[in-house]
């Protein structure tokens, strides 16, 4: 993969349609601005990668960078042991330097430059290893795949806030928002838990779907309000239709339907960004101290192959984060 096309992977997610429209004015424009930006400072791909490897030359107090000696393959689980072992636990707690600091940069995490170097610097098989650490970047990509780097002691990790994402947050906003409405207006719902689009667990997303299709199903009330033109009434059932319509859902679909299916747009949406760069498929790694690195696949064809119960049970939302159980969803 040649320069152009690791950059063009890189910045794809930006556009609409996941890639830049030559016939498009405002992907022309935006796409020749990138590069206008880039050549101004052509150093600019390569000073992420400089920065790890002065860290791991520091670190290890030489001046070449040793090679990793361990067979390496992208998406096969490893256990990197003796001298690359070593290695390997000198360097897997170390980050880049924050540069008003000074310091180890909170934006990065263990395992990080430790995989870097066993796969950049490895002797059995060429390896174009990118730092794209950032809000919606894997932390790697090795070539031209995403590989979101994870050291993680539970089972539950997080890929970062989706306040962006307007589809995910939007549909939270209008599911929420109706069980709100109709709780002012007189209705007889649990109050036992303030959920929200930010934060709420599976069985509160669940409750509140069930709410809307209820609403849904109440014909007789659209006719009168068709009848006596009541504009708010005959707005929520098309704000209803509306979400039916974006999840590909129909009247007869069910309530757990219609959750399930926020859940996987919200995770879809996170997942094409990060680790998969809008391609086809992308990696979770989870990596400890000792050596051990566990692949997790993720593709377009397993996120449309999760069941309900999958989501309900292992995708959960705090504080603007989602949190997903990966070996459970995609192992």
């Amino acid at each position: 993969m040649d320069s152009l096309d690791k950059f063009l992977h890189g910045v794809a997610y930006k556009f609409p349609k996941g890639y830049p429209d030559m016939n498009d004015s405002k992907d022309k424009d935006m796409l020749f601005k990138m590069i206008h930006e880039i050549t101004e400072n052509q150093s600019l791909l390569n000073e992420q990668q400089e920065e790890y490897d002065d860290r791991i030359k520091e670190t290890l107090g030489v001046n070449t960078i040793p090679i990793c000696n361990t067979s390496l393959e992208i998406g096969k689980d490893f256990n990197i042991s003796g001298k690359d072992q070593e290695i390997w636990k000198k360097l897997f707690g170390v980050k880049p330097l924050a540069a008003r600091t000074g310091k180890q940069s909170a934006g990065a995490g263990n395992g990080e430059v430790s995989t870097y170097w066993a796969f950049q610097y490895n002797k059995n098989k060429k390896f174009d290893v990118e730092d794209k650490r950032g809000r919606d970047n894997p932390d790697l990509i090795i070539n031209g795949i995403g590989v979101e780097i994870k050291d993680y002691g539970s089972k539950f990790i997080t890929l970062g806030k989706f306040f962006a994402d307007k589809k995910s947050y939007g549909l939270l906003s209008n599911l929420f928002g109706f069980k709100s409405l109709l709780s002012a207006l007189g209705g007889d719902f649990p109050k036992e838990s303030a959920s929200n689009p930010g934060t709420f667990k599976s069985k509160e997303l669940v409750e509140a779907a069930k709410i809307m299709m209820d609403f849904k199903s109440q014909k007789e009330l659209k006719q009168i309000a068709t009848k006596y033109n009541f504009d708010l009434i005959l707005s929520m059932f098309s704000r209803i239709d509306s979400i039916l319509k974006t999840l590909g859902l129909n009247d007869s679909s069910s309530h757990e339907d219609v959750a399930a299916g926020i859940l996987k747009v919200m995770i879809s949406t996170k997942l094409k960004k990060k680790p998969m760069l809008q391609q086809d498929k992308g990696y979770i790694l989870n990596v400890n101290v000792t050596g051990l690195g566990d692949f997790v696949e993720i593709s377009d064809e397993k996120i449309n192959s999760l069941s309900n119960e999958d989501l309900f049970d292992n995708v959960g939302v705090s504080s603007s984060e989602i949190k997903m159980n990966f070996d459970a969803l995609f192992k």
